[in-house]
């Protein structure tokens, strides 16, 4: 038997739609919907646009699930779908994946945006470095007597010492016993 998929339900994942995990049993399937149904039918409370659009998925994803058959050839479906997710290894990935737009230039190429864009920054910055990277990085100031007048030497020096002189006074000192 084909699936006759509901063309208004195809961009959801039907169980979570409702609210439950994948493979959910028909009753669980069955008090889900009675739930949602007294929670956001329109005749019973006075329910925003968004939530009466809910109820209208729900309502289409209950009477598709709710037939055997159906929920059967839906769930070979979703099968299909997550053993394509499993290639990818890494967990980061995948959450990417599941929250970007797919199928942006080929319906067979899959895209990932965010990924797309780190892996196209790196290479960018990779770029750079190789070509301009003695010029990107900086050059630490050398100090000599060479390049100093004298007296401006001596005082970098002595101001140098006095430093490191105060830095080690203001050491705690650790107190040992020797017996």
């Amino acid at each position: 038997m084909s699936m006759k998929y509901p063309s208004v339900l195809k961009a959801y994942n039907l169980y979570r739609l409702m609210g439950l995990e994948n493979y959910a049993s028909g009753e669980q399937i069955k008090k889900r919907y009675w739930q949602l149904a007294r929670k956001y039918h329109p005749d019973l409370t006075d329910s925003t646009d968004k939530e009466k659009q809910h109820f209208v998925l729900s309502t289409a994803a209950y009477n598709f699930l709710r037939d055997e058959q159906m929920r059967h050839s839906y769930e070979q479906h979703l099968q299909r779908k997550e053993a394509i997710q499993i290639r990818f290894k890494s967990a980061e990935l995948v959450c990417q994946r599941q929250k970007t737009h797919k199928h942006f230039y080929s319906a067979r190429m899959t895209v990932d945006h965010d990924f797309n864009r780190f892996v196209d920054e790196c290479r960018e910055n990779f770029a750079k470095f190789m070509k301009y990277g003695r010029k990107l990085r900086p050059r630490p100031k050398v100090v000599s007597k060479s390049n100093m007048e004298e007296t401006a030497f001596e005082v970098y020096v002595a101001e140098g010492l006095n430093g490191f002189q105060d830095f080690i006074k203001s050491v705690p000192k650790i107190k040992t016993r020797r017996f």
